[in-house]
């Protein structure tokens, strides 16, 4: 699974479970389902890859991408639906 790399500090309380001293809190490393840009995070880390794989996105709409290879063309919807 793709999961947006984090670019800013972000600190979470620990569930209820587990054992740490009061007032601990943990930093993530990578976004989680269910925070306000998890969506954009994970548009951007799949959209750095199509780009690196050597796909453009299109200029009518940048959540499209295209690919031209020996002629043949492949062109990618990318849909992120942050909807909870």
């Amino acid at each position: 699974m793709v999961s947006g790399i984090e670019d800013q500090n972000i600190f979470v309380q620990l569930p209820p479970g587990y054992e740490a001293p009061q007032g601990f809190v943990a930093r993530l490393c990578r976004s989680l389902y269910g925070l306000r840009d998890s969506a954009y995070r994970f548009h951007k880390t799949l959209s750095d890859w199509m780009i690196e794989y050597g796909f453009t996105p299109l200029d009518a709409d940048r959540t499209m991408f295209k690919l031209e290879r020996d002629g043949k063309v492949i062109i990618v919807a990318l849909y992120v639906d942050d909807g909870l």
